[in-house]
Order: C-alpha cells, then sequence, then structure tokens
C-alpha cells in the first residue's frame, strides 16, 4: 500500500471544498464503519471480465470497491477527499496483503493534474460509485473521468437513481442520478455500452434503485 501526500490539503484556496472534506472526516469518525464493505455487484460482474489494468476508485471511501479490484490483480488508485475513509482503506489493504495508492485530493483536481500528464489516457478502468454531486459538477466529473480513459478502457458509474429521492441517497433530488442525464456527448468520446437501473443494494432498510453506466474507450487505429 502507498499513500501519496497523505497530510496535503486537498482544496487549497476552496473554502467550500475544504469544508465538504471536512464534513466527510467527520462523518466517517463518527461511526467505526460507515459503508458496507462489499464490492458493488455489478462492478464486480463487469472487472471479472476484464483482463486486470490499471484501475482508478473515484470517491473510493473505506476502499471496498478499490481492494476488490487490487486483491483481482488490478493496480488500483483510490482517491477521496476524506483522510479518515483513505486511512481505514489503507488498513484494511494491509490486513488483507493486497496493494493500493491512496490519495487524498480533491476529484476534479487529481483528475485535470492527471489529463494534463498523460493526455492519452492513464487507465484501464475508472470506477465512480455512489459519488453525488449536484447536475453541473455531476456533468463535468464524469466527463473529467471519461478523459483519463486508456484506449480500450472503461468508465463504470453507478448511484441512487431519481426514483430513490426519500428513501436513500442524498436528500436533494437534484444529486440523483437520471437516464436523460447522461449524454454520450458528455463523456469524451466514449461510447456508452450500458444505461440501465437495477435494484438498490444497501444498510438502509429500503435501498431504492440504483442507476448503472458503463462506457468504453474505442482502441486507437492503427
Amino acid at each position: 500500500m502507498t499513500d501519496h501526500d497523505p497530510g496535503k490539503d486537498p482544496t487549497p484556496g476552496d473554502e467550500r471544498l475544504r469544508a465538504a472534506a471536512e464534513a466527510w472526516d467527520e462523518r466517517y469518525a463518527a461511526s467505526p464503519q460507515l459503508f458496507r464493505e462489499a464490492p458493488d455487484e455489478t462492478l464486480v460482474e463487469i472487472a471479472s471480465a476484464l483482463p486486470p489494468g490499471r484501475a482508478l476508485d473515484l470517491g473510493a471511501g473505506e476502499g471496498r470497491n478499490a481492494l476488490w479490484l487490487a486483491a483481482a490483480g488490478w493496480s488500483v488508485t483510490a482517491v477521496d477527499a476524506s483522510a479518515v475513509a483513505l486511512e481505514r482503506a489503507a488498513s484494511r489493504a494491509r490486513a488483507e496483503g493486497v496493494e493500493i495508492e491512496t490519495v487524498r485530493a480533491d476529484l476534479r483536481t487529481y483528475l485535470e493534474t492527471v489529463a494534463a500528464e498523460r493526455p492519452q489516457g492513464a487507465f484501464d478502468l475508472v470506477v465512480v460509485a455512489f459519488v453525488h454531486p449536484g447536475p453541473q459538477e455531476r456533468a463535468e466529473l464524469l466527463r473529467a473521468a471519461a478523459g483519463v480513459v486508456s484506449p480500450g478502457g472503461r468508465l463504470f458509474v453507478v448511484g441512487h437513481h431519481v426514483e430513490s429521492h426519500g428513501k436513500v441517497g442524498p436528500p436533494d433530488r437534484a444529486n440523483l442520478y437520471a437516464e436523460e442525464d447522461v449524454h454520450g456527448e458528455d463523456l469524451d468520446g466514449l461510447e456508452i455500452c450500458r444505461l440501465e437501473r437495477r435494484a438498490g443494494k444497501s444498510d438502509v432498510a429500503d435501498p431504492g434503485v440504483d442507476l448503472v453506466l458503463l462506457a468504453r474507450r474505442a482502441l486507437a487505429s492503427s
């Protein structure tokens, strides 16, 4: 397990993002395990059919997806704004004997840095699981996430669907996912392979409905 800039302020000069990072630290610190430990079931289905490569887990939290991918042979970078969550992921990685890189950073800032360094794409699989910013921020995040997908690579997104409003997920309906909010032209040239609803699965009594997106970048032409 490697840890990149563990003490670095993830949001220099941006008080709103700094406050959000601190709020997530407080939320994680208030519970010994905030979210379930099992990896996302659709991610497991998709990644199991792919040859392991470089994976990026955005908003990795306590590391449930990053750790499963690492155990399956992927080289994984887990990015989150919460130092508390990433330390849990790192601790579990050590206990399970797997290697992950943890990066404490604002997701958009991290993606912009990677895109500048690797304009042809850096990751074979990019995961955005249950990250729920507002509509414009979400569109910008997905576009940036798509931008670091390598030729032949995939972008996997899952989040609470608008049908889950009032049951699970953010209280603001605008922060939930809907099919009409996802447009292929906003995914930096990726082709949408799957866009579908599924029954939610979480620790709450009524997990509602999730939206799943899988998109792929075509292989570079020779």
